[in-house]
């Protein structure tokens, strides 16, 4: 299970694989006639059957890039996100296969069998070239969600008291951390854990999928401190173990080498209840999130972690969609988070047009919908002197309505009051550009929710 998804050498494999399948078809589907025929008459036969061959191929190359252009569009809407016009390229393996199957039973219907094991192959070809564009599942394992550094929680796993507590009332560098409180943890390792766990939707009920925390190794070396928390949320369609694929458990582990083994905890945490639920993290039919995630989520790590209580000490951050809802959970919750980190996120609750959105997540009421807006509650409502936060950051391949949220949202932010920093790095809306941002505002955040110190590059 621990197969690398991500390797260049197994994209080789299935590439070199397929291409022989594929050629093989052409070459048995467009075989020369070997009856004996009279010279002339075989001359000019061959000129037909050359430009029929012509007419054949040109014909599947057209209708195989339409089909991918088709998926493309059709994927973009059904995820409501800017796909890279190189999707029509990831796809066209598949769709270049599924001409070939027609053409197999059209013309050599005995040849259809080898020409579904093209399709197979194919359709595991582009999934590759996607998984390794988008970095969604780095090993087979967690593409079946077993992996093997993951732990139920509760194995292994000792309880933690905490005294510790931090408010935050300035937008300045904390000084009052954990780190400085607590003493050299030398000698010992500072690489964390990771555990699986349910958060039941007991108040919303949602039905979530599974989520998984980080502990830092502070848990095991230091039994009497409370610990601040950062909840990440993923994108649509995703999964909450997508933040492990990213990298976060490394990600985490380097940071923590360098602060003694104290990180905040972390939670990735589901949004969606499945990959065809687009929710916004709002209470509709598609499902109370907005309640699971500021109600649920929040009640549980307090009742099953030993956390500190105060708003000041909680963080909020996701990538995509669930950046978008970092800041509107924050916005409508101050009293639940005080930071967010927002990692390409739109300008508001979205899942077409603004008619749609308010029919189908708000029941028609459009009052609803502009107490969901980030930029309108940004300036509407007084967030001076609350002691909020936030991280804005995206690629600068990233799609115009990512790059202008961002950019206006930052704005409205900065004169809402609100302290706030901003990225943008070289990339587009993939995980690559995610991961680094993550990197990027952790020292930030976990200075600001009382876990770290850090110099001026989190200022």
């Amino acid at each position: 299970m621990n197969l690398d998804l991500l390797s260049q050498n197994l994209i080789l494999i299935i590439c070199s694989l397929v291409t022989a399948v594929a050629v093989y078809l052409i070459s048995r589907l467009f075989a020369k006639d070997r009856r004996k025929a009279k010279p002339k008459k075989r001359s000019k036969k061959q000129k037909v059957k050359a430009q029929q061959i012509l007419i054949i191929c040109t014909a599947t190359i057209a209708v195989s890039i339409l089909a991918a252009f088709i998926l493309k569009l059709l994927f973009g809407y059904w995820t409501d996100s800017p796909l890279p016009d190189s999707f029509i390229f990831m796809v066209l393996p598949f769709t270049l296969s599924l001409t070939l199957l027609a053409l197999a039973i059209r013309f050599k219907p005995k040849l259809w069998i080898i020409a579904s094991g093209c399709v197979f192959c194919s359709l595991i070809f582009s999934l590759l070239i996607v998984n390794n564009y988008y970095r969604f599942y780095p090993t087979l394992g967690e593409l079946f969600n077993k992996n093997a550094n993951v732990e139920e929680i509760g194995r292994n796993q000792r309880g933690i008291y905490i005294n510790f507590s931090h408010s935050s009332s300035s937008n300045h560098p904390q000084t009052n951390t954990l780190e400085t409180e607590l003493s050299s943890v030398g000698g010992q390792t500072t690489a964390g854990k990771v555990y699986s766990l349910n958060i039941p939707g007991t108040v919303s009920k949602f039905k979530p999928r599974g989520a998984y925390v980080y502990v830092p190794a502070v848990y095991s070396t230091v039994t009497d401190i409370n610990l601040p928390v950062i909840v990440l949320t993923t994108g649509y369609p995703g999964l909450p173990e997508n933040w492990l694929g990213s990298g976060l458990e490394n990600t985490m582990d380097q940071f923590a080498h360098t602060h003694e083994g104290i990180t905040p905890l972390v939670f990735m945490v589901d949004n969606s209840g499945s990959l065809t639920n687009d929710t916004e993290c709002v209470n509709s039919s598609q499902g109370n999130v907005e309640t699971y995630l500021t109600t649920d989520v929040p009640n549980f790590i307090k009742a099953h972690f030993r956390v500190i209580n105060n708003p000041a000490n909680w963080a909020i951050g996701g990538l995509s969609m669930g950046g978008m809802c970092s800041v509107m959970l924050t916005l409508r919750h101050p009293d639940v988070f005080h930071y967010f980190m927002d990692y390409g996120g739109e300008i508001g609750p979205e899942i077409g047009s603004k008619q749609k959105t308010v029919d189908d997540l708000f029941s028609g009421s459009e009052s609803a919908w502009a107490a969901h807006q980030p930029d309108l509650l940004l300036t509407t409502k007084n967030y001076k002197n609350l002691g909020l936060g936030g991280f804005f950051g995206d690629g600068n391949e990233d799609s115009l309505s990512v790059t202008q949220a961002q950019s206006d949202l930052v704005t409205d932010s900065q004169n809402a009051g609100i302290e706030t920093i901003s990225e943008t790095i070289n990339g587009p809306h993939t995980f690559n550009v995610w991961q680094q941002l993550f990197k990027d505002s952790l020292p930030w955040v976990s200075n600001r929710i009382g876990a770290t110190q850090c110099g001026s590059v989190c200022i």
